[in-house]
């Protein structure tokens, strides 16, 4: 049984669903706990959903499904802390550590938490082997000079609200009009012609364009992207695009993931790559397969899954120890 462990406005998972099929599932809403009983001990763990009563325990679950398990409905914490977000960060912190467990032993799906040390830092530095990056800077306490002439947008390494209901969007900054106690992360602004964005899932390539003239009040496609998510078409990739989207996949070692782009003078610009990217809204009735594809290497990993544990050989490290035992 796959085990998908998201929140209960994931409109991507409602779509993905039903492509799994008569794959079992169990569906974990975090944002919702009351709708669950679950029990951990020594040995064993049972998960029961008290709305549909499906149960799924550790001799059932095969795979494991990081999708988006958040909460939507930010927390006004006070300095002193509360009882509802410490409910959130125990709640939290135990299916992280369900995900670790069954990451170590290699029976995650899309998603492997083992790549995600490739932050935003990082990704560009490997980013500038294979596409366009224009010029960034992160910094606390003093301006670098360089900031001082050319045009420039603010951005954010993180997720994180900065107030309940309020995120950090993208947008075009005067840095000498920046508060130097906060940390930036500025780079240079890129006037081109499109967003691209690029859904990766084990070697085949879905690209998706969105005009640039239709974002006007914010340098950030994602704000647009609420208002308008039509404006997304399918767009066709270079045969050297395609082969450095692949080769920075291959240094990374993902399988999966959403790259962003922007498009200037028929050239790709590196933005990021979301290694767990939201993906559904650019083919909803899956008219290009990309539900589908996304489908296919869940259902692919999970067999793999059941059939590694329905195999009674010893693992490779275990027979290696065990060699090692008997020269001894």
């Amino acid at each position: 049984m796959i085990f998908i462990c998201t929140c209960s406005q994931d409109t991507t998972t409602d779509l993905l669903l039903p492509f799994l099929g008569n794959l079992p599932t169990f569906r974990f809403n975090i944002d919702k706990p009351e709708d669950y009983v679950w029990m951990f001990c020594r040995h064993e763990f049972e998960i029961k959903n008290m709305r549909s009563q499906s149960v799924i325990n550790s001799q059932t679950l095969s795979s494991f499904y990081l999708r988006k398990p958040i909460y939507f409905d930010g927390l006004d914490v006070p300095k002193e802390g509360s009882l509802a977000d410490w409910c959130r960060k125990e709640t939290d912190e135990l299916f992280k550590d369900l995900y670790r467990e069954y990451e170590s032993r290699n029976q995650t799906a899309l998603v492997h938490s083992r790549n995600t040390q490739y932050g935003k830092l990082r990704q560009m530095r490997v980013a500038d082997s294979y596409f366009k990056v224009a010029n960034w800077y992160l910094f606390h306490g003093a301006l670098p000079k360089e900031l001082r002439r050319g045009k420039w947008v603010a951005k954010s390494l993180t997720g994180t609200p900065i107030g309940k209901g309020k995120m950090f969007f993208t947008r075009e900054v005067n840095p000498t009009q920046l508060d130097l106690a906060y940390p930036w992360f500025l780079q240079e602004k890129i006037d081109g012609e499109d967003e691209v964005t690029v859904v990766y899932v084990n070697g085949r390539l879905f690209a998706y364009r969105y005009p640039r003239s239709a974002i006007t009040d914010s340098e950030d496609v994602r704000k647009a992207n609420f208002d308008d998510p039509s404006k997304w078409e399918p767009c066709e990739l270079t045969t050297s695009e395609q082969a450095a989207i692949r080769g920075f996949m291959a240094e990374t070692g993902y399988r999966f993931g959403r790259f962003d782009f922007i498009r200037k003078d028929g050239e790709l610009w590196f933005l990021e790559l979301n290694p767990n990217g939201q993906w559904a809204w650019l083919d909803e009735d899956n008219k290009d397969g990309l539900i589908s594809s996304i489908a296919e290497a869940i259902r692919s990993e999970d067999q793999r899954h059941r059939q590694m544990a329905a195999d009674p050989r010893p693992s490779l490290c275990a027979r290696s120890q065990a060699a090692a035992s008997a020269s001894l």
